[in-house]
């Protein structure tokens, strides 16, 4: 009597790697590219929902030179943490304070507002201790 193969963390793994493929050649098409400013609006609200919080603001903002990007902003300070934008059918957050927070990238919206979530959760504190308004 065998037992069925068992689902390896490989396959999981190709799986999730396929996927991420497909996602970024649909972006580099033309006629059905990833469209970064609706991305980052349908981000926006996934946002203000997972960090709900009264030291920090989601705001989307446009440079002119640079792409579209929301900004995370501390209340306090009203300094900007760092921002996120969208690229090629992933979502980027880019820190302007390297000594507190790191750079990553995620092309799942909700997989990348859980690791901004951990992210700031984890760093939030060493960044406030160390600038007191």
């Amino acid at each position: 009597m065998s037992t069925p193969p068992k689902k390896t963390a490989a396959a999981g793994f190709d799986a999730e790697v396929d996927s991420a493929r497909k996602r970024l050649e649909a972006s580099m098409d033309e006629e059905t590219g990833f469209d970064d400013l609706a991305a980052l609006q349908a981000l926006a609200p996934i946002l203000s929902e997972k960090i709900s919080s009264r030291r920090l603001t989601f705001t989307l903002g446009d440079d002119d030179d640079e792409e579209t990007q929301i900004i995370v902003l501390h209340v306090q300070t009203d300094e900007e943490l760092g921002f996120i934008f969208a690229e090629d059918g992933e979502y980027v957050f880019e820190s302007n304070l390297e000594a507190y927070f790191d750079d990553f990238v995620d092309d799942d919206p909700e997989r990348f507002v859980e690791r901004l979530y951990e992210t700031l959760r984890a760093d939030l504190p060493k960044y406030e201790v160390e600038n007191k308004g």
